[in-house]
């Protein structure tokens, strides 16, 4: 059995998790998520992107608590913030707990959601406050 990725075009399953977002080569601005139209800076069209690898670290720019939501995970209430990620993009995650605020370091990490059809274990990223 292995560990897959929910989303494995957007996330690595690594310890520590890695965000695959791109780089435009014709500009170096980096994004996440890969935008398949092209580079919201200088317009290269998406042909003009690499893979980039960024690390799943960063500081929180918005929090908000989620009392409901449509689907029954996870449970609420949980926390979501906006995240400066220290690679230069922004996202919108979920971190664990109740002390996330504006300014905190957070780091990424995998937890299990689910289990494929042969016993691989589906994992997703969340965040976690760090000191």
């Amino acid at each position: 059995m292995t560990t897959e990725a929910r989303h494995p075009h957007l996330l690595k399953p690594t310890n520590p998790p890695i965000i695959v977002g791109h780089r435009c080569i014709s500009c170096e601005q980096i994004a996440f998520p890969p935008d398949p139209y092209g580079c919201e800076k200088c317009g290269s069209p998406a042909s003009n992107f690499e893979s980039w690898d960024l690390e799943a670290r960063g500081s929180v720019r918005a929090v908000a608590m989620v009392y409901r939501h449509h689907r029954p995970t996870p449970p609420t209430p949980f926390t979501v913030a906006v995240i400066d990620l220290v690679g230069g993009p922004v996202v919108k995650a979920i971190v664990e707990g109740d002390d996330a605020a504006v300014g905190s370091s957070v780091e990424g990490f995998l937890v299990p959601e689910d289990q494929d059809d042969v016993g691989n274990v589906i994992v997703d990223l969340r965040f976690r406050v760090i000191q």
